[in-house]
C-alpha cells in the first residue's frame, strides 16, 4: 500500500427520515384513541347515575329543623293505590289532589312563584309523626323513605314535581323533603302553589346535610331502607321514564324485602 497515499474519506449517511410510524406519531394518535373510548363510555352511560361512595351504607346522621306552616301533603286514596297507574305518563302524573293546583312554570321575570290564592288545608306539618319540631335520620329508621333535595329557586325541581306529586298519590313509600339553601316563606309559597308530596320536611339551610349526602346540586334524591342505609342515587330531574323504570322498580324491590 502506498504510504503517501490519502486516506478515503467515508461519506455520511443522510440522516433517516422520521418514518409514519414514529412515537412523535403514535403518541398524538394513541390520545385520541384513549379519549374517543372515554367520550364513548360517557355517551353510553346514563346522566342521572352518578357514582355514589355511600351506595349500601348507612345515611349520614342529621337532625335538621321542620318546614312548618305547610298544607298537608298529598295522599292517595284506597282506589288510587290499588290501581296503581298513576305515574304512567298519563293526566295523572301532572294532577294533584282536590283542592291545590298542578305544577305550573313561573313567568318570565318570576323568580319566585307567587303564593296560590286557593284556601289551603289547615298545617299539620308542626310536629310530625316524631311529635317535635325537628327531623332525625334516627326518627326515620324502620320503614323506608324517599328523601327528595329541592329548593324553590330549582327549576329542574318544577319540573320533576308532577312525577313527585304521582308519586305521593300512590303512597308507595314516605316522601321526605330536605329544602335546601331556601328561605323557609320561598319554600312554603312554592308548596301552596304547586303541591305537596312530602310527609316530611326539614331544612337545611346552610346545606351542610346536603354536603354530608354528597349531593353535587339539586334536585337529588335518595332511596333509604328501613335500617337507614343508601339504597340508589339518582342526580337531576326525575323524568317519567326515569319514575317506571328505574324509581318505582327499586322501591318494588325494597318494599319485597321489607315483607
Amino acid at each position: 500500500m502506498n504510504a503517501s497515499a490519502s486516506p478515503r474519506k467515508r461519506r455520511k449517511k443522510p440522516a433517516r427520515k422520521a418514518g409514519l410510524f414514529s412515537w412523535r406519531y403514535l403518541l398524538p394518535a394513541g390520545f385520541f384513541v384513549v379519549l374517543a373510548v372515554f367520550l364513548l363510555l360517557g355517551l353510553g352511560r346514563n346522566p342521572n347515575e352518578i357514582p355514589s361512595p355511600l351506595i349500601g351504607k348507612e345515611a349520614p346522621a342529621f337532625e335538621l329543623p321542620r318546614l312548618a306552616g305547610v298544607a298537608a301533603p298529598v295522599k292517595a286514596t284506597e282506589a288510587g293505590k290499588a290501581s296503581g297507574n298513576a305515574p304512567a305518563g298519563s293526566q295523572a302524573a301532572g294532577t294533584q289532589a282536590a283542592g291545590t293546583q298542578t305544577a305550573q312554570t313561573p313567568a318570565a321575570g318570576d323568580t319566585q312563584p307567587a303564593a296560590s290564592k286557593a284556601p289551603q288545608t289547615p298545617d299539620t306539618s308542626a310536629n310530625g309523626t316524631n311529635g317535635t319540631n325537628s327531623i332525625s335520620s334516627a326518627s326515620l329508621r324502620g320503614k323506608p323513605y324517599l328523601l327528595n333535595v329541592w329548593a324553590s329557586w330549582c327549576m329542574p325541581c318544577l319540573q320533576e314535581h308532577p312525577q313527585m306529586m304521582a308519586l305521593a298519590q300512590r303512597h308507595r313509600i314516605r316522601m321526605v323533603g330536605m329544602n335546601y339553601k331556601d328561605r323557609p316563606e320561598d319554600a312554603r309559597r312554592w308548596l301552596a302553589r304547586n303541591g305537596n308530596p312530602f310527609d316530611e320536611i326539614m331544612v337545611d339551610a346552610q346545606g351542610r346535610t346536603a354536603i354530608d349526602f354528597g349531593v353535587y346540586g339539586v334536585p337529588e334524591t335518595f332511596l333509604i331502607d328501613g335500617e337507614g342505609r343508601i339504597r340508589r342515587k339518582i342526580v337531576g330531574a326525575i323524568s317519567i321514564e326515569t319514575l317506571q323504570n328505574e324509581l318505582l322498580p327499586a322501591i318494588e324491590k325494597l318494599e319485597a324485602e321489607a315483607k
